[in-house]
């Protein structure tokens, strides 16, 4: 059976068991903020797949970090004609001598075992600031294995920070000829479009056989994450489908009669409408919570959102404002001839003057002004409140960017924490690709009434698709093969 063994290594507390975990979707190990929480190394199962009637395997060890006492020996490797081997058969111990015994384990690992080496470094520090790394290069250099480098603790996604630290790295690193690659991979918001490149990079740096089955389990990752992907895309339509069908009927009383009575008194409460927005917000951070907690779980992580996700999704959706930003402003023009045009309007199927700032303002009065922003009132067999256009489209907004929360939430980094503050070149991103899409979105939510929830969700799912893909494919333009 073809396999190929990839050996984790850096300096002790940078962080291989989390990205090991990250990697394998499971909790191995201990992680903890402290020197050599790892003391033996552990192999794990990273992939498998069959090609051709073969079996291809791919190992990952989890190793001890090299430990700071190393550099006490720096002189004395550096004068042997075989520091790799004089390191082997030293005898230290495993309590007193831990920081020298995990270094003996992790050599041992990478010269036995290893077909390649995977080296963390910590991002959050200048390479010229570590005095470690040097000697811990020269090692891997003496075992002679190549060495893929990946930047670690990078802190909240960030393009530029990123692409400057890889270059400070990879200029740092130049005279070590063992190292063949240096990119980032952080264990803690990695995405998953760039897991394959573990095994696509070390592809690139074997020969024959072991480059051959390397590249293929790499094309076997991308089709699993992808999987996952599709997955995805169909629970965030069905989430969107449900949003769009979702509708409250109103009493009797007609909707113009309803509304001609409001504007006698435009300080008035609807306490129909207000139980209404209270039971459709209800069932709107129901079903969100929902979907992301069956994402979080697709992603191979744990924990659940957060339960104060119906008082987010109300400050995401529906911001009330001021009724005094004037009447006459929210209303425009649609004042004159109001009797006539607004029945006509509403008789028609719907009332969306101002993306929905007359319905807002009329029925609603100071306390239900989000209806302006919130609802689109239509008539057809009997009168009705649902979501406008301009809301479901926030949702999508909303729903995209959780998404993209789970999408680059490692699971080394413990249970599933919602977001506090996204990236803003993700919301940017998120925006763009909404207003793209915008004609089809908004298509599907108009016709969402008489197609009904399936048809609805099977409409959206390609949309979604190209959604994600312009969002991510934009976020990491060199992974745009991912999709294709």
């Amino acid at each position: 059976m073809p396999e190929i063994v990839l050996s984790l290594i850096s300096h002790t507390n940078v962080g291989k068991t989390a990205l090991a975990r990250t990697l394998l979707r499971q909790d191995v190990g201990e992680v903890a903020d402290r020197a050599h929480v790892t003391v033996v190394s552990e192999a794990f199962d990273l992939i498998e797949t069959e090609q051709g009637g073969e079996t291809y395997h791919a190992k990952l060890w989890d190793t001890p970090g090299f430990g700071s006492n190393l550099a006490k020996l720096a002189a004395r490797l550096k004068s042997s004609n075989n520091p790799v081997g004089w390191i082997l058969h030293q005898v230290w111990d495993r309590v007193s001598d831990k920081s020298l015994w995990c270094s003996q384990e992790a050599i041992r690992n990478i010269s036995e075992d290893a077909d390649v080496v995977i080296y963390l470094v910590d991002a959050s520090q200048s390479p010229a600031t570590i005095g470690y790394v040097d000697l811990e290069m020269e090692i891997l250099d003496w075992i002679g294995k190549p060495v893929i480098v990946f930047l670690n603790q990078t802190g909240k996604p960030d393009p530029d920070k990123i692409i400057s630290g890889e270059a400070e790295w990879r200029s740092h690193l130049a005279e070590f000829k063992i190292v063949k690659n240096v990119s980032t991979l952080d264990a803690f918001t990695r995405c998953w479009v760039l897991e394959h490149t573990v095994l696509e990079r070390a592809a690139g740096v074997l020969d024959g056989e072991k480059a051959r089955a390397a590249q293929i389990l790499a094309e076997a990752w991308k089709a699993r994450n992808l999987g996952v992907f599709e997955q995805a895309t169909e629970k965030i339509a069905a989430l969107m489908a449900e949003s769009a069908c979702d509708a409250e009927s109103l009493s009797e009383k007609s909707l113009l009669e309803k509304v001609k009575g409001l504007l006698r008194s435009l300080t008035d409460r609807d306490p129909e409408l207000e139980k209404i927005q209270q039971t459709m917000y209800a069932r709107l951070a129901t079903r969100t919570g929902t979907t992301i907690n069956e994402l979080i779980e697709l992603h191979g992580l744990d924990g659940e959102t957060a339960k104060k996700l119906a008082k987010h999704s109300r400050e995401e959706f529906a911001v009330r404002r001021d009724v005094e930003e004037s009447l006459a402003t929210a209303v425009g023009g649609a004042v004159s001839g109001l009797a006539g045009g607004l029945a006509a309007d509403l008789a028609s199927g719907g009332m969306t003057f101002g993306g929905g700032a007359v319905v807002g303002a009329l029925l609603g009065g100071a306390t239900t002004y989000a209806l302006a922003k919130g609802f689109n009132l239509t008539q057809s067999e009997q009168n009705s409140v649902r979501w406008s256009g301009e809301h479901f489209l926030n949702q999508v907004e909303f729903v995209l960017m959780l998404y993209l929360g789970v999408a680059h939430f490692g699971r080394g980094r413990g249970v599933w924490r919602d977001p506090e503050n996204n990236p803003t070149h993700w919301e940017s991103a998120t925006k763009a690709a909404v207003e793209n899409h915008k004609s089809k979105l908004l298509s599907a939510w108009e016709k969402a009434p008489k197609r009904g929830g399936e048809k609805t969700a099977a409409a959206l799912e390609k949309t979604f698709r190209d959604l994600l893909v312009e969002i991510l494919a934009g976020l990491y333009p060199e992974q745009k093969s991912v999709f294709e």
